[in-house]
């Protein structure tokens, strides 16, 4: 699936990357981001695919990203607050 929000970093659990999609839905990455697209508040399009794993974060829906890029300005949930 395609989704295209915005980059967040979760202080817990260890710290982890994250993408909060303009719908509002988490996303967790199994692997890292890219550091091209590691940024705070960071709009990104991925294309990615949902898996099931046991893990003790807590957050968002664990994926595999298959491509990641970073994406224009954004109106969605996932968009930060000016």
């Amino acid at each position: 699936m395609t989704i295209t929000g915005t980059v967040v970093y979760n202080d817990f659990e260890g710290g982890f990357w994250g993408i909060v999609a303009d719908d509002g839905r988490s996303f967790r990455p199994l692997d890292a981001l890219p550091e091209a697209v590691r940024k705070e508040g960071g709009r990104v399009e991925a294309e990615v695919e949902p898996v099931q794993v046991l893990s003790f974060a807590m957050w968002g829906t664990p994926v595999k990203i298959h491509a990641i890029r970073p994406a224009g300005p954004g109106t969605g949930a996932g968009q930060p607050k000016a």
